[in-house]
């Protein structure tokens, strides 16, 4: 909500983070949910430098600065890959003979929370434009994600989707959930880079 701002030390809870997330709802454990909620709320209210974000900034981030002018933004980006992984699950346990062990909840907090740490790498320059801040450049979101979800009780087994979503986690072995979030994350990555070339040439 663009009159909400980010600097009131006001805690958003579910019903707020939904607003942005509406996958969060999905979460049927409600004490998860709530965690999930928290480290949200944490991430948007000190991110920035310090200054925090009002939903109506963050959902204008860019989905990456990483791949040009595209039509997607970060909190897009974010509610594909929760959407991605849930339709990625359903297919996996029709199309396996054997049970896949699938922990849809986790599936689901780790989709939500994998780039939380993204609101405190991000900045905004003296102009407005958002980069990458110096803290970013000193912690990638991976470990600064894990960070806030560990300070908010989340489970281990969503703080392994967050630390190994992206290139840290090549040298470790991803479990399911974290497999179907890698990949679902690079869909998007990976289109928006060729959609972004593909605008720089016309």
């Amino acid at each position: 909500m663009s009159t909400m701002k980010a600097t009131q030390p006001t805690a958003y809870g579910v019903t707020k983070i939904a607003q942005l997330f509406p996958s969060i709802r999905k979460i049927k454990n409600k004490s998860l949910r709530e965690k999930v909620a928290a480290v949200w709320s944490e991430a948007i209210t000190t991110g920035c430098g310090g200054k925090g974000w009002t939903f109506a900034e963050l959902r204008a981030v860019k989905f990456t600065l990483l791949a040009g002018d595209i039509k997607m933004t970060f909190v897009e980006h974010l509610n594909s890959c929760a959407r991605q992984c849930t339709a990625i699950a359903e297919v996996l346990k029709k199309s396996f003979r054997c049970s896949i062990p699938i922990q849809r909840d986790y599936l689901i907090a780790g989709a939500l929370l994998a780039d939380v740490g993204k609101p405190l790498e991000f900045d905004k320059d003296a102009s407005g434009n958002v980069i990458q801040g110096k803290f970013g450049q000193q912690v990638r979101h991976p470990f600064s994600g894990v960070a806030l979800a560990y300070k908010h009780g989340i489970p281990g087994e969503v703080m392994h989707i967050i630390a190994t979503h992206s290139h840290e986690g090549d040298k470790m072995e991803r479990s399911i959930e974290s497999i179907i979030f890698h990949h679902a994350d690079f869909v998007d990555f990976d289109i928006a880079k060729l959609l972004g070339k593909r605008a720089a040439k016309k």
